[in-house]
């Protein structure tokens, strides 16, 4: 169980808090579960939200000062500050914070070697949020529809998973059209998925690695094009396809070392059923071009950061390098 998870059972909740990680889905729930037990609805005076890497560590600490009105404690939420990722006066400001007010630092990226990450390991709690296994999905996903009193195969889970992915917020908002197309009738089947889960985000983000290994420009363009007009933003797509030549990468490499396809899957956190998949376009591509593709990620999101590029264009250059990288096996 997540410390987390436990201080929340046991309503014995530490001071300081930093949740990130890839999976979103949780990192929001985590952040709605502090802040719903933090702060009431609607409590403007008593929580304070700064946002962005301009957020300023003094005027943290400003507002830390600031003593509760009428409740037991001040809530701070700082959203995608940067502070784990690079030198700060954040540390020496929070150990003055008074006791009564409470701070949820909420990243997509951390640096563990981190002077801020170290101090929060010690004196706070640190959540990662990391895509879930299969087995873990399944029972989500079974609870899920336990609550709208729905029932599902686990064929159908398999196949829901197949053909939309496994990320939890993607697979949320397909089980509520699932719920909302079946009614009143309590069982969800194959059919129901293929009749309202359009799986278009998955498959075109295979269709748009199969077209980088093939050399067809126009083609990924294409499909980068339909996710867009899907209403996808450029940085998920981003993200989305530097999670995927991740995935790629790795397959290379640990099937190289001999690993079963149950392994496989295991290692690297996907459902079994996909390994075959990602196995086959594992095998268009080099290992070192694998890992130039996700260099170039990075540069790429940093110019983006620092207002160099548009997100979309970003994306675009993306591809176009990806293109360049060649795809003759080892």
């Amino acid at each position: 169980m997540l410390k987390l998870q436990e201080e929340l059972k046991q309503d014995a909740l530490s001071r300081f808090h930093l949740i990130y990680g890839e999976e979103r889905y949780m990192v929001r729930y985590y952040k709605k579960c502090l802040r719903d037990r933090l702060s009431a609805p609607d409590d403007e005076m008593n929580c304070t939200i700064f946002q962005g890497e301009k957020t300023d560590p003094a005027a943290v600490a400003d507002v830390a000062q600031i003593l509760p009105f009428m409740v037991p404690q001040r809530l701070i939420i700082i959203q995608d500050s940067g502070f784990f990722k690079k030198a700060t006066e954040m540390t020496e400001y929070l150990s003055d914070f008074p006791d009564s007010t409470y701070v949820v630092f909420v990243e997509r990226e951390v640096d563990k070697r981190n002077k801020l990450y170290k101090w929060l390991g010690k004196n706070g709690c640190i959540t990662e949020c990391q895509h879930q296994t299969e087995p873990m999905l399944r029972k989500w996903i079974a609870g899920y529809l336990k609550r709208e009193k729905k029932t599902i195969s686990g064929e159908a889970v398999e196949h829901l998973m197949e053909r939309v992915g496994t990320d939890m917020e993607t697979l949320g908002n397909e089980l509520d059209k699932l719920i909302g197309y079946t009614g009143e009738r309590p069982d969800i089947g194959s059919s129901d998925i293929d009749a309202v889960c359009s799986g278009l985000t998955v498959s075109r983000i295979f269709d748009m690695i199969d077209a980088v290994a093939a050399g067809e420009r126009d083609k990924a363009l294409r499909y980068y094009n339909d996710l867009l007009a899907n209403k996808e933003s450029p940085m998920s797509i981003l993200y989305l396809l530097s999670r995927h030549i991740n995935i790629l990468l790795q397959i290379r490499e640990l099937t190289a070392r001999g690993l079963n396809r149950g392994e496989l899957a295991k290692k690297i956190g996907i459902p079994p059923f996909t390994v075959p998949k990602y196995s086959k376009q594992a095998a268009a591509f080099r290992s070192e071009n694998l890992r130039q593709m996700l260099e170039t990620r990075v540069e790429y999101e940093e110019r983006l950061k620092k207002g160099r590029l548009s997100d979309q264009l970003a994306v675009e250059m993306f591809l176009i390098q990806a293109l360049t990288n060649g795809t003759k096996n080892d």
